[in-house]
């Protein structure tokens, strides 16, 4: 069975709590959005949909991804939550992609390795048919990203609504696979200037 599996790159906040939108971050040596995308890169996704909202037009200007596979939409409902932004992207991906990667702009510090587990665990049960799934891991019992959303076009994902993203969904499914863990890089996100400057100069976080 020939499969197709995207990926999302959900960046459309308003970044309040930062003071600055999270996107444009420095993260070594480029943004913290091109980081993300970077990562995503390696994978052999069908393509890569990065959702933008708040400051979108200035975000356009700083970033640069010549991958073809790159693809970006303005979501105009951004503050409304994550969910609408959640929703602007599976619209696209649903056009060809079997199942997707969801991914969000400000967890820089999850593991090549990490990214790579999920979506190989995904793509074998995505082989199989079946019903919708999600894979995703965990470190210390708290569920972390990226989450690999399965035959997500069975699901009613159209009405999700606020701030919760792909939970409501996640919590219908009968197949939820965690991965168990030691990469702190798929819960921790950088919210505030203080997480970044954390993440930025915590020698945990050096060998990343």
């Amino acid at each position: 069975m020939m499969t197709s599996v995207g990926a999302i790159v959900l960046a459309a906040g308003t970044s309040t709590r930062m003071g600055f939108p999270k996107p444009l971050l420095h993260w070594n040596g480029t943004t913290l959005l091109e980081h993300q995308v970077n990562q995503l890169l390696r994978l052999p996704c069908s393509e890569i949909i990065i959702v933008l909202g708040h400051e979108s037009k200035m975000i356009l200007k700083k970033i640069a991804i010549a991958d073809p596979r790159v693809k970006v939409l303005e979501c105009r409902d951004y503050h409304q939550g994550l969910s609408s932004s959640l929703k602007c992207g599976l619209k696209q991906a649903a056009k060809k992609d079997d199942a997707v990667m969801l991914m969000l702009v400000d967890l820089p510090l999850i593991r090549v390795e990490t990214i790579k587990q999920v979506f190989e665990h995904g793509v074998r049960i995505l082989a199989a048919g079946g019903e919708p799934f999600a894979v995703q891991p965990m470190h210390q019992n708290q569920k972390g990203h990226p989450v690999f959303l399965g035959f997500f076009n069975k699901l009613n994902w159209q009405n999700l609504q606020g701030d919760q993203g792909a939970k409501p969904l996640i919590q219908q499914l009968k197949h939820h696979i965690l991965l168990e863990t030691n990469d702190e890089g798929v819960i921790y996100d950088v919210d505030t200037p203080e997480a970044y400057e954390n993440a930025l100069t915590n020698s945990i976080f050096q060998k990343r």
